[in-house]
C-alpha cells in the first residue's frame, strides 16, 4: 500500500487531577513542610495524598525521631517505596545503625549501603568470624561502596584482618572496575612497603610515561601497564605504541594484554585519521578486531578516497555488519562510482528495505519509493477507558505530571508501566503524550521490532502554530525545524543539558540573546528559554544562521548546530572533498555522526506527520530548498513483496 497521510491523535483521554487547585497548593505546602491538618482532611480521599504526606515527612526528616508510618496503602506503592528509601538514607546519614537494621527488617534491602549498615550495627566486641567474612566479601567485591562502608573497612584494618593479600585483592578489584579514583583508600590500609608500590602503580596509571623500571615483573604490573597504555592510546597512539614496544621485553604481557593495547592504538589512530592507522590496523590479528574497530577502518578507508582499495575493505566487516543497510548502501556507492551500477543495484535494493537514513538514501539511488510501514497505536475507546480507570498507578502518574511533579510522576509511571502488556504500554504512552509528557515514547517503549513503527506515537507534533510561524519567519522547512526539536529535547520544554543548553531547541542563553538582538526579538532572559513560544523562534533563528554560514548545506548546518562550527570547520579542512554522505560517516564525534542522519531522517517522518509532500532525503542532504521537487511516495511492501527488490517499484 502507499502511505499518504498521518493519523491524528484523538482528544485527550487523561482526566485532570481531582481537586487540582487544592493539590497544587498542597504540594507547595508539603515541600515547605507546612502542610496543615485542614489541608490533609480536605484531601483525605484524594489518591495523591500519600505523596503529600511522604513529601511533608521528608521535609522534616532530619528532626523526626520516629520513622514514617507506612500504613495508608501497600508498602510497594510508589509513594511508600520512595519514602522507605528516604528514611533508610536518613538513618544512614545519622549513623543510627540499630534503627537502620530495624527498618531493614520491616522493609528488606540488599544494597551495599544496607549491608554495611547492618555490619556497623553489630557491637565491636561481637564482630566474630562470620561478621568478618561478610565484611570481607564487601571489601573484595564492591568497588562502588558508599562512604559509610569505610567504617567497616577501618574496623577490618584495625583488627588486623586486612593482610597484605586481602588488601591487594581490593586494589585489583578497583583496577578491574575502572575505579582508580578510590585507590588511595586502599593504599591507606597497606603496609609501608605495599603502599609505596601501590603509589608507584597509581603514578603510572596517571602518567603512562612514568618510569616503570622498578616495578615487579609480575601479572599485576602488566595489568596496570595494560590499562595505562590503553588510556594513553586515546591521547597519543604513537607514544602508547612506543611505550608498549619499549617495555615488552621487561614485562611479560600476555598476548591478550598486548592485543588489548594494540587494539586501542589502532582504534584511536583510525579515529584521528593518522597516516599510521592502516598499518596498525592490519598488524592486529583478525580475532582481536572488534566490530567497532572494523567500522572505524571503513571510515578511514572512506577518508582516503581510494575507491578500489575501499571496496576490498568491506570484506573485513563481520557478516552481520555486511547485512546492515549502512554498509550495503556505501558498498553500492563505491561500486557505482567505479561504473559498476549493475553490481550496486542489488545492494541498494537490500538497503532500501530499511526505513532509515541509509535505506532511504539507497531508495533515492534507485528512484524507488521509501519503505515506510506505520502502525496505529490506539486501543478501542472502551478498552482505553478501562485501562485508564482500572490502573490507579497510571492515573497517579498522569495526574502528578499535570501538576508539574515530574520526579514523583516517574516513580508512579515506572511502577505501573512494567505491569502492562505491550498494547497497554503503547496506549499509556499515548495518554502521556496527550498531556505533554512526550519523552515517554522514547524512554519507555521497548526497542523491539514493532515499536519503532508506531511513528504517530513516537513523533509528536506539538506547538504547531509556533513551529509554523518560526519556520515562515526564518525561511525554514517546517518538518526540518520540528525534527530538530524532536532530536534535541523530545519536545520537553523544561530540559537543561549539562552545558546549560535550555528548552526545546537546546539553546545556550548567550547564543539565544545574540540571536534575539540580531533579529529584533525582545530578549526576556535565560529563564524564558523554557517557554516554547520563545525557544522555538530563537532556535529557528539559530538554525537559519548556521544554514547561511554553510551556504545552505543542510548536513553541515546540522553538524554545526550539534558540535559547533569550530569542529565542523576542522572536519571540513581535513575531509571536505568527500561527498556529503561519506563526509557524515567520517565525522569523529559519535554523537554528531549519528545526529546528522537522525535529524534528516526525522525530517522525512515529519513530512508525513505534517501531511506535507515527502522531500527526498538526498535533496535534504544538499540543502537545496529553492526549487520544486518530486515528492517521494511512502510504500509498505506486503510480506510477500518484502523479499523483492524495492527497485521494481519506481517513483512515478
Amino acid at each position: 500500500m502507499t502511505i499518504i497521510i498521518a493519523a491524528t491523535l484523538p482528544a485527550a483521554a487523561a482526566t485532570i487531577p481531582p481537586q487540582e487547585a487544592e493539590l497544587r497548593s498542597a504540594f507547595l505546602a508539603a515541600k515547605s513542610g507546612v502542610l496543615t491538618e485542614a489541608e490533609r482532611q480536605n484531601l483525605r480521599r484524594n489518591p495523591l495524598l500519600p505523596w503529600l504526606e511522604a513529601i511533608q515527612f521528608k521535609q522534616g526528616m532530619s528532626t523526626n525521631a520516629l520513622p514514617p508510618v507506612v500504613i495508608r496503602s501497600n508498602a510497594e506503592d510508589p509513594a511508600n517505596v520512595w519514602l522507605i528509601g528516604q528514611w533508610r538514607s536518613e538513618l544512614i546519614r545519622r549513623q543510627d545503625w540499630s534503627a537502620s537494621v530495624q527498618w531493614q527488617a520491616q522493609y528488606p534491602d540488599s544494597s551495599t549501603g544496607s549491608r554495611c549498615a547492618s555490619l556497623l550495627a553489630v557491637e565491636s566486641e561481637k564482630r566474630d568470624a562470620a561478621w568478618q567474612q561478610t565484611a570481607l566479601a564487601v571489601w573484595r567485591t564492591e568497588s562502588k561502596s558508599p562512604g559509610h562502608c569505610a567504617q567497616v573497612f577501618e574496623h577490618l584494618r584495625i583488627n588486623g584482618t586486612l593482610d597484605g593479600m586481602t588488601v591487594w585483592q581490593r586494589f585489583d578489584r578497583l583496577l578491574a572496575d575502572d575505579a582508580e579514583a578510590r585507590l588511595p583508600e586502599v593504599i591507606a590500609a597497606m603496609s609501608t612497603g605495599d603502599a609505596a608500590l601501590a603509589k608507584r602503580y597509581l603514578a603510572v596509571l596517571n602518567d603512562a610515561t612514568a618510569d616503570v623500571s622498578d616495578l615487579p615483573r609480575d601479572d599485576r604490573s602488566t595489568r596496570v601497564l595494560t590499562k595505562s597504555y590503553s588510556t594513553q592510546a586515546r591521547k597519543d597512539p604513537a607514544q602508547a605504541m612506543a611505550l608498549l614496544d619499549a617495555n615488552a621485553g621487561m614485562f611479560a604481557f600476555t598476548p591478550e594484554q598486548a592485543q588489548a593495547v594494540r587494539h586501542e592504538i589502532a582504534l584511536w589512530s583510525l579515529v584521528n585519521y593518522l597516516p599510521e592507522a592502516e598499518s596498525r590496523y592490519q598488524a592486529l590479528p583478525e580475532p582481536a578486531r572488534s566490530a567497532n574497530l572494523r567500522e572505524w577502518y571503513m571510515r578511514y578507508r572512506f577518508s582516503v578516497n581510494d575507491d578500489a582499495l575501499t571496496l576490498t575493505a568491506f570484506s573485513q566487516l563481520l557478516p552481520s555488519q555486511q547485512q546492515e543497510a549502512r554498509w550495503q548502501y556505501f558498498k553500492g556507492r563505491i561500486l557505482e562510482r567505479q561504473g559498476r551500477r549493475d553490481e550496486a543495484l542489488p545492494l541498494y535494493a537490500a538497503a532500501a528495505k530499511s526505513a532509515n537514513f541509509h535505506g532511504w538514501l539507497a531508495a533515492d539511488r534507485l528512484g524507488a519509493d521509501y519503505t515506510f510501514c506505520p502502525l496505529d497505536q490506539r486501543m478501542p475507546a472502551k478498552e482505553r477507558a478501562t485501562l485508564h480507570a482500572g490502573n490507579p498507578g497510571l492515573q497517579r502518574a498522569l495526574w502528578l505530571w499535570q501538576l508539574g511533579e515530574a520526579s514523583y510522576a516517574i516513580w508512579e509511571w515506572n511502577a505501573a508501566f512494567k505491569n502492562l502488556n505491550a498494547e497497554q504500554q503503547r496506549e499509556a504512552v499515548a495518554m502521556a503524550q496527550e498531556i505533554g509528557w512526550y519523552d515517554r515514547a522514547v524512554f519507555s517503549l521497548e526497542a523491539n521490532e514493532l515499536n519503532p513503527r508506531y511513528y504517530g506515537l513516537r513523533f509528536a507534533t506539538p506547538y504547531a502554530a509556533e513551529f509554523s510561524a518560526a519556520s515562515a519567519r526564518f525561511r525554514l522547512d517546517r518538518a526540518w525545524l520540528t525534527a530538530h526539536a524532536r532530536a534535541e529535547s523530545i519536545f520537553m520544554p523544561d530540559v537543561t543539558s549539562s552545558a546549560n543548553a535550555r528548552g526545546l531547541l537546546q539553546l545556550l542563553p548567550s547564543t539565544a540573546e545574540a540571536i534575539a538582538v540580531r533579529n529584533a526579538i525582545e530578549w526576556q532572559g535565560a529563564e524564558s528559554l523554557y517557554q516554547p513560544e520563545v525557544n522555538i523562534v530563537l532556535g529557528a533563528g539559530a538554525l537559519r544562521e548556521v544554514i547561511d554560514t554553510y551556504d545552505g548545506k543542510a548536513y553541515l548546518a546540522i553538524g554545526a548546530y550539534n558540535a559547533g562550527p569550530t569542529a565542523v570547520n576542522r572536519w571540513l579542512a581535513a575531509r571536505g572533498s568527500l561527498d556529503a554522505d561519506f563526509w557524515i560517516e567520517t565525522v569523529p564525534f559519535k554523537e554528531t555522526r549519528e545526529y546528522i542522519p537522525r535529524v534528516l531522517s526525522f525530517s522525512v517522518i515529519y513530512d508525513w506527520r505534517l501531511k506535507q509532500p515527502v522531500m527526498p532525503i538526498s535533496r535534504r542532504l544538499s540543502g537545496d530548498f529553492s526549487t520544486g521537487f518530486k515528492p517521494v511516495p511512502l510504500h509498505c511492501p506486503s510480506p510477500a513483496a518484502a523479499t523483492e527488490a524495492p527497485a521494481k517499484k519506481k517513483r512515478r
